[in-house]
């Protein structure tokens, strides 16, 4: 078994060393940037971000001191990046170079945290983690390998359900808030444990197609606080320590658990998931739980419903979310009969309203060119018309909600330093007609709009957690109405005298109410697994609420009789007993109300200056586009901003035994991304001679042919050009990309190069149009059910001492959806046209599968697919592989071409044709939660009557 292992292993080494160079996108060219440089971080961020950069140095620093604690280390200094123009909230640390960055913009699903106090905590025990493996490792790794050599013993070793866990267990542990004591965090869990029963270990972490699994992060939350709580703080700790001195083990973190815990990953994960599973079962059987009806109707498989809304008496609106489809507004009829009626783009959570029959909701909009900026686009659909009407905003705007008159729509605003305000929009246009700012740092979430149509209800965030309150958009005065507490506070909506919202219960997000008059909280329902998004119909006597179920939320609804309401103290924390055994392992909670006021001393980050930041090597050549391996050597950078990729080094050939310096440069901080790559070296050829043997009269007698090899010399320059005009909307991905590309080579001769052999310089040009239009994807889509791919190429040399003429092609792909859903038809067209005297031009343009490489003048080709999933095994080859979906493809491609005849004086038409199969399989190898394909084809070669046979392989990390 340890042999397939290894054969395996060194099958993705490629993969893994070229996925080093890992970047989300860049900020746009205008940006200026400052750094403060502390003791242990180098804070690099937009210069009007100083105020806040200044309390993010000072939360990190504070964070250093106890977050590395019970892994036993303490890491060396690390650039963070601040992200300050995106709409969504994210972070993530990365290796290669070594950095942290962070989106700073707060969501509306924060739990009771200030947003870079999450942040900083959980980022950062990211960077012990990596930085602990770095530490550990031999040092010949380091020397020869520089920091990728943690990244690889990170990606190759380390589960992500333990790297994301470990930080979720540090973000609970060193707060008073934290995933961890989430109600919602582990209701998905709880609901598969209880109604479905425990998947085993490959499922749960790598995923199905079959089943919704809820994502690593819970199950690794689970996973590594199960292993504090019975083997000690101190026991991640030695797992590492075992990880990093075994590199050469590729089971080194499966027997570092066995070591520690005497248990594997998969006798771990069934022996923690039991315990769970009973306790669960037990509270749930206990329980005395809400009764309610139903109003979806029941459908097998995941399929949630959330948002609901009352559109009239017998039909209501939801956002329908499932792995069979993409994201659908429905209209739910009196007898859970469904009507779609709109499918929206990439919808913000919690950011969604209904009134007047009109639906308004909040997408992100990107940036024509720059990743790290975005917009919120409100998107208003009336539901009599079906038309559609779009207002962009250059402000970050979340959580719209319609007043009752449907005169004003009140929304969340944040600013680039994090500052909230209320704004009021249009309901007809979108535009912004008032904006509040809110004071003391203060975050509103949900807001709506109380009876009266001139107050709001929202929960407010501040530094001791959450509360409910009453806002007045008008002049931004708060009145609480609840102390702040660290529970799951979301949603209020009043309904007479009662605000009615989401509270932790007991552990659950169970509804809560509170009456305005007594100014006494009560609790309403108490459900098997929680509760999302209430409602009060508008004749008072219902409350229709998200019931959660291990199939998704469903819509229910419960008569509502305030008599049976219990009196409730909103403010009583959940005894997270779990939560509390992680917190005494640990040094402490720190403090940010104490936080240093002194500031910083910052100063000019310049971007010229910092374009190289070397940070890797290797005793190879590594070839990222291509992903392979070769001999040579290695030698990487890119600088913090990720706008700058360079790559020197030296490949040698094994074939030709002949090596060449290399050099590729990538810049992507200016509007057109630059490309440039040189190499230079040796080249070899051979050629045959015929060697007359005469006899003493000069007659002819015998002929040989002799192989001669030979040698040349060229330098090969390179530069190109783009601009990808991101043009995606609504639920289309759209790329319009126009490109330029120039070279220089240069061949010299040398002693044994044959005198009639080319010497001299070759300048070809390459103009190129690309462009797509693709529907986005549901979880179980194969391929695009709607999409258009367009790439247009012209290649010449003008210039130089030889014109090698011109060669230019088209292509066209459409996606089409198949008989039954998740089938897919594509139709590929290509069409290539050469004017040239040799070969010197590649062909731009797919041949029929099975052939390749014939020397043409002009070629057609069209290929025809039809792909279906035939079934979803959920089946592990032990730790080998995990196969997810076994798939077909059937497909039929053919072709014309134009082949040249003596010297390219005349031509001829050929026709060939394959028709075949592809049987494959989307699946996870040694437990790497990278996707891997792996299949075979079988193409029957019409002019050739036989049969070709391929091995299918790949490997996708942007699916990450």
């Amino acid at each position: 078994m340890k042999r397939y292992l290894l054969i395996f292993f060194l099958t993705l080494l490629p993969y893994l060393l070229a996925a080093q160079y890992y970047s989300v996108g860049e900020d746009p060219a205008s940006i200026r940037w400052r750094q403060i440089n502390t003791t242990n971080f180098q804070i690099i961020y937009p210069t009007d971000f100083e105020k806040k950069a200044q309390r993010m140095a000072s939360i990190l620093e504070k964070v250093y001191n106890y977050a590395g604690s019970s892994l036993q280390h303490q890491p060396r200094k690390i650039s963070v990046i601040l992200h300050t123009g995106t709409v969504r909230s994210n972070g993530f640390a990365a290796w290669a170079p070594a950095r942290v960055e962070l989106f700073t913009t707060p969501s509306q699903e924060i739990y009771a945290q200030d947003w870079l106090e999450q942040l900083a905590i959980h980022e950062f025990r990211h960077v012990v983690q990596i930085d602990k493996i770095g530490a550990e490792l031999p040092g010949i790794f380091k020397i020869i390998l520089g920091e990728q050599a943690a990244a690889i013993a990170i990606g190759a070793y380390l589960p992500f359900w333990f790297l994301e866990g470990d930080a979720v267990v540090t973000e609970t542990a060193l707060s008073h808030s934290g995933r961890g004591r989430v109600p919602s965090f582990e209701m998905e869990l709880k609901a598969q444990s209880v109604e479905k029963g425990i998947f085993s270990y490959d499922k749960a972490y790598l995923g199905s197609y079959k089943d919704y699994i809820p994502n690593y992060y819970q199950l690794g939350y689970q996973m590594v606080a199960g292993i504090r709580k019975k083997y000690g703080a101190e026991s991640w700790s030695n797992v590492l320590n075992h990880v990093a001195r075994n590199p050469l083990s590729i089971n080194a973190f499966s027997s570092g658990l066995k070591k520690v815990t005497g248990k594997n990953q998969s006798e771990l994960y069934n022996t923690i998931f039991t315990e769970l599973k009973e306790s669960w079962t037990l509270r749930d059987k206990a329980l005395g739980k809400t009764e309610f009806e139903t109003i979806t109707k029941y459908k097998p498989g995941y399929i949630s419903y959330r948002y609901p809304h009352q559109v009239n008496d017998s039909t209501y609106f939801a956002v329908k979310y499932s792995l069979d489809d993409l994201t659908h507004f429905v209209l739910i009829g009196p007898k859970g009969e469904e009507k779609r009626i709109f499918t929206p783009g990439n919808l913000f959570e919690e950011s969604l309203t209904y009134g007047h029959g009109k639906v308004y909701w909040i997408e992100s909009k990107s940036d024509i060119r720059w990743t790290h900026r975005e917009f919120s686009q409100l998107r208003i659909l009336d539901l009599i018309t079906g038309t559609v009407t779009e207002k962009k905003y250059s402000e970050k705007i979340y959580a719209p909600c319609l007043s009752a008159d449907g005169q004003n729509i009140a929304a969340t605003k944040v600013d680039n330093n994090n500052h909230c305000s209320i704004v009021l929009l249009s309901p007809q246009s979108g535009e912004i007609v008032k904006e509040t700012p809110i004071s003391k740092d203060l975050f509103i979430i949900t807001p709506s709009w109380a009876e009266n149509n001139k107050e709001l209800f929202a929960i407010v965030l501040g530094s001791d957690g959450k509360s409910l309150a009453k806002v007045n958009p008008f002049n931004g005065v708060i009145s609480y109405l609840l102390p702040f507490t660290y529970n799951e506070l979301m949603r209020p909506v009043q309904h007479g005298n009662f605000v009615y919202y989401t509270n932790t219960i007991d552990g659950s997000s169970e509804i809560n109410a509170f009456n305005l008059n007594e100014k006494t909280n009560y609790s309403v329902t108490r459900s098997r697994f929680g509760v999302r998004d209430v409602l009060v119909t508008p004749d008072g006597n219902f409350l229709v609420y998200s019931n959660y179920t291990s199939d998704g939320f469903k819509v229910v609804k419960m008569g509502l009789n305030t008599a049976q309401f219990k009196v409730s103290d909103p403010a009583t924390s959940y005894d997270y007993e779990l939560a509390e055994r992680l917190s005494s392992q640990e040094k402490g909670i720190p403090d940010f109300s104490t936080l240093d006021t002194t500031n910083y001393k910052s100063k000019r980050y310049s971007k010229l200056a910092n374009l190289f930041n070397f940070h890797s090597w290797a005793p190879v050549h590594i070839d990222s586009e291509n992903e392979e391996i070769r001999p040579g050597v290695s030698l990487m950078s890119q600088n913090k901003l990720s706008t700058a990729i360079t790559q020197l080094g030296y490949d040698y050939s094994t074939t030709n035994k002949t090596g060449k310096l290399v050099a590729k440069f990538d810049y992507t901080g200016l509007f057109p991304v630059l490309k440039l790559d040189a190499d230079y070296g040796r080249e070899k050829s051979q050629y045959y001679e015929i060697i007359n043997h005469v006899n003493p009269a000069g007659q002819i007698i015998n002929k040989d042919t002799q192989l001669i090899s030979y040698s040349y010399k060229v330098l090969n320059l390179n530069g190109g050009v783009n601009i990808p005009f991101n043009l995606s909307h609504g639920k289309m991905y759209r790329l319009v990309q126009p490109e330029f590309q120039i070279g220089y080579t240069k061949i010299r001769q040398d002693a044994s190069t044959p005198k009639n052999f080319f010497r001299g310089i070759i300048i070809p040009l390459t103009y190129r149009l690309y462009a797509n239009n693709i529907l986005q994807q549901s979880t179980r889509d194969i391929q695009p059910a709607i999409g258009q791919i367009l790439d247009v190429y012209y290649r010449h040399s003008p210039f130089g001492d030889r014109d090698y003429g011109t060669i230019w092609s088209a292509e066209g792909t459409l996606y089409f959806p198949g008989l039954v859903k998740h089938h897919g038809l594509k139709f590929y067209g290509g069409f290539q046209q050469r004017k040239a005297s040799t070969g010197y031009f590649s062909d731009l343009i797919s041949y029929p599968r099975g052939y390749s490489n014939i020397d043409n003048n002009q070629l057609f080709c069209l290929r025809s697919d039809y792909v279906l999933p035939l079934f979803y095994p959920d089946w592990s080859l032990g730790k080998l592989s995990y196969f997810k979906r076994i798939s077909l493809r059937i497909f039929y491609d053919q072709a014309w071409a134009m082949v040249p005849i003596q010297n390219n004086t005349s031509e001829y038409q050929i026709s060939f044709a394959s028709a075949g199969g592809e049987l494959t399989s989307d699946c996870n190898i040694l437990r790497l939660l990278v996707p891997a394909k792996i299949g075979v084809r079988t193409s029957y070669l019409t002019d050739q009557k036989n049969f070709n046979f391929e091995f299918l392989f790949s490997v996708n990390f942007s699916a990450l």
